[in-house]
C-alpha cells in the first residue's frame, strides 16, 4: 500500500564547505514539500542559485540520510555515521567514484507537524585524496 502525503514547508539550509584551505558558506531559504511515502520521509525543494533552479531531495531515514541533487551534475550522496559510503559523481570529464565519510548526523523529525532539523558533517574523498569537508544545517517547518 502506497500512502503519499505532501505538505508544503519552508526550508532553510546552510552549507559550509572547506576545500584546499578555502571556506565558503551558502545559505538558502526555499519553499519545499515534506512527503510521506511508504513510511519513508522526503523533503523536496528547488535550490535557486546564480539563475539556476536545482531540484534537491533529502530522504530522512532512521539511520541514514540520502541527498539527491539534479543540477548540471547529478549527485547522490548517502550519509551513514557507521560506515563510509560510495557515490559516483558525474563531471564533464566522466564519472568519479567518491567516498562519503560521515562524521556527524543529528536528526530531529516530527512528521506530524511536519517539522525537522538535520545537522550533518561529512568529508568527501576521491582517488585517495581528501576533496573537502562539509557541514549542512537544515531546518524545515510547515
Amino acid at each position: 500500500i502506497t500512502i503519499k502525503k505532501k505538505i508544503p514547508v519552508k526550508v532553510s539550509l546552510k552549507t559550509t564547505m572547506e576545500q584546499d584551505g578555502q571556506q565558503e558558506t551558502f545559505a538558502f531559504a526555499e519553499d519545499g514539500e515534506f512527503i510521506t511515502l511508504n513510511d519513508k520521509y522526503y523533503l523536496r525543494y528547488l535550490e535557486h542559485q546564480n539563475g539556476q533552479a536545482t531540484p534537491v531531495q533529502f530522504r530522512l531515514d532512521d539511520g541514514e540520510v540520502h541527498i539527491h541533487r539534479q543540477g548540471a551534475t547529478e549527485t547522490w550522496l548517502v550519509f551513514d555515521p557507521d560506515q563510509p559510503t560510495i557515490t559516483r559523481y558525474r563531471t564533464a570529464y566522466g564519472v568519479m567514484q567518491l567516498q562519503v565519510v560521515t562524521s556527524r548526523l543529528d536528526r530531529d523529525l516530527d512528521p506530524t507537524i511536519p517539522a525537522g532539523r538535520l545537522s550533518l558533517g561529512y568529508r568527501l574523498q576521491g582517488g585517495g585524496q581528501e576533496i573537502g569537508s562539509y557541514q549542512i544545517e537544515l531546518h524545515f517547518t510547515a
